[in-house]
C-alpha cells in the first residue's frame, strides 16, 4: 500500500458503513496513529512480545518483518581516553537513524610481533570541519499553522540587526501551506545562499528524517556561532513580509564534527589489520574483565560499551581500532499523507499496520468494537 491507500484503509477500518462516525479524522492524526502502529510493530517483531515469542531473525516470519529496516554503516573510531598504563578507549559515533544494534565488528591494527604500539594523535574531520543544524518544516510555517513563512534568516545577534545575517530563503514563490510543502522542499534545497549548503534529511552519515540539514562555510559566515560559552549564538527566524519575527531556533544544536584519532607511528610494513568481532560487557562488568588476563580485551575480541550514541571500544598497547562497522535496524522515515512519504516496511506488513492503528483509533473513541477488532488482529500474526 502507500500512503493514499493506507489512509483510505484506516478510515474504512474505523467508520461504520454509511455512519460517518469517523468522518472528522485529521489526515495529520491519522499519520500519527500509522506511526505509532509502525513504532510498535517493530518493537514487538524486534524483541519477543509476540506471541510466538521469537525475536528479530529467530524465524523467517521474524527476518522478513524488518529486512527493510537493516543497514550497514562503517565509521572512523577516534581516540577518547586512556584508562591505565595499557589499557585506552576509542569511540565510534552512531548513525543519528539508529534504533537498535544487530553486530558490530572492528577493523584492528596490531604490531606483527605484539610488541607496544607507539601511537600519536591526529586530527580528523568527516565534515570538512563545517557546523550544521538540522530545521524541521515546522520552522517554515507560521505560529497559527496557516501559512508558509515570507523568509528564513540567520541572525548573528538576533538582539543586533546591525551584525552578521543571511537569507537561507525567500517565499518569493508564495508557497502555500501545506499544499505546497512538497515544492518548498525542492525549492529550499535547490537555492542556497553562499556560504551555505542545505540537503533534505541526509548528508554522508547525517540523517534527519524530515528536517533540512543546514552546512555552514564558516570561511564565508565567519560570526557563524553554536557554542554559548565561546560568544552569542546564531539565532534563526522566521520573518513575515514587514520582517516581523513569526518564530526563532537558535543553532545550539549545531556540532562540530571534529576529534582526534590514535594512530600507530610505526611504518605500515610493521603492522596488519584485521576485522574482527567486537563483544558487548556491560557497564558493571567491563573493568573486572578488563584486568582478567583470561577475559581481557584482545585484538582478536575487543570488548565494548554503549554510551549514549557512541560504542566505546577497550584497547590496549598493541593494537588501536581503525574504523567500526555496524549492522543495525534504522528509524523509519515518518508516513505522511502530505509530503508522499509511505510506510517503509515490507508490503506485507501493511494491513497489520493499518489493523493496528485502526485498532488504536477504536480505543481512543471507546468504540464497543474496539475488543473484536483486537482478536481479527491478533490473528495477523
Amino acid at each position: 500500500m502507500n500512503v493514499q491507500q493506507m489512509h483510505l484503509a484506516v478510515q474504512q477500518g474505523v467508520d461504520k458503513i454509511n455512519s460517518l462516525q469517523a468522518d472528522t479524522l485529521l489526515r495529520e492524526e491519522i499519520d500519527i496513529e500509522l506511526n505509532k502502529a509502525v513504532s510498535k510493530y517493530i518493537n514487538t517483531r524486534y524483541g519477543k512480545n509476540n506471541i510466538y515469542r521469537k525475536g528479530f531473525e529467530e524465524s523467517q516470519k521474524r527476518i522478513d518483518d524488518l529486512r527493510n529496516l537493516v543497514t550497514e554503516f562503517e565509521g572512523t573510531a577516534t581516540f577518547k581516553e586512556q584508562l591505565t598504563t595499557n589499557i585506552f578507549v576509542d569511540t565510534f559515533s552512531l548513525p543519528s537513524n539508529y534504533m537498535y544494534l544487530v553486530s558490530q565488528l572492528s577493523k584492528v591494527v596490531s604490531r606483527k610481533n605484539c610488541k607496544s604500539i607507539n601511537y600519536q594523535l591526529d586530527s580528523i574531520n568527516t565534515q570538512a570541519l563545517k557546523p550544521y543544524f538540522a530545521i524541521g518544516l515546522s520552522e517554515f510555517v507560521c505560529n497559527d499553522n496557516s501559512q508558509i513563512a515570507d523568509s528564513l534568516v540567520l541572525y548573528e545577534d538576533i538582539n543586533d540587526t546591525t551584525t552578521g545575517q543571511v537569507t537561507i530563503w525567500s517565499n518569493t514563490n508564495n508557497y502555500q501551506f501545506p499544499q505546497d510543502i512538497g515544492q518548498l522542499i525542492t525549492n529550499v534545497v535547490a537555492n542556497p545562499p553562499a556560504g551555505i549548503e542545505i540537503y533534505w534529511e541526509q548528508f554522508n552519515t547525517l540523517h534527519f528524517p524530515g528536517q533540512f540539514i543546514v552546512l555552514i562555510n564558516t570561511d564565508v559566515i565567519s560570526w557563524f556561532e553554536w557554542d554559548a560559552s565561546i560568544g552569542t549564538v546564531s539565532t534563526l527566524a522566521a520573518l513575515d513580509s514587514t520582517s516581523t519575527v513569526l518564530k526563532t531556533a537558535t543553532g545550539n544544536n549545531a556540532t562540530l564534527d571534529y576529534n582526534e584519532k590514535r594512530v600507530s607511528s610505526h611504518h605500515p610494513s610493521g603492522t596488519i589489520t584485521n576485522t574482527v568481532s567486537n563483544t558487548f560487557v556491560q557497564h558493571d562488568d567491563v573493568f573486572t574483565l578488563l584486568h582478567d588476563p583470561f577475559n581481557t580485551t584482545k585484538k582478536t575480541d575487543p570488548l565494548t560499551t554503549i554510551r549514549g550514541n557512541n560504542i566505546d571500544i577497550y584497547t590496549n598497547d598493541i593494537f588501536i581500532i581503525d574504523a567500526v562497522k555496524i549492522t543495525y535496524i534504522r528509524n523509519p522515515k515518518k508516513i505522511s499523507l502530505s509530503l508522499g512519504i509511505d510506510c517503509e516496511l515490507p508490503d506485507h506488513t501493511h494491513q497489520t499496520i493499518v489493523d493496528m492503528t485502526v485498532s488504536s483509533i477504536l480505543e481512543g473513541i471507546s468504540d464497543p468494537r474496539y475488543q473484536t477488532h483486537e482478536a481479527e488482529v491478533g490473528k495477523n500474526e
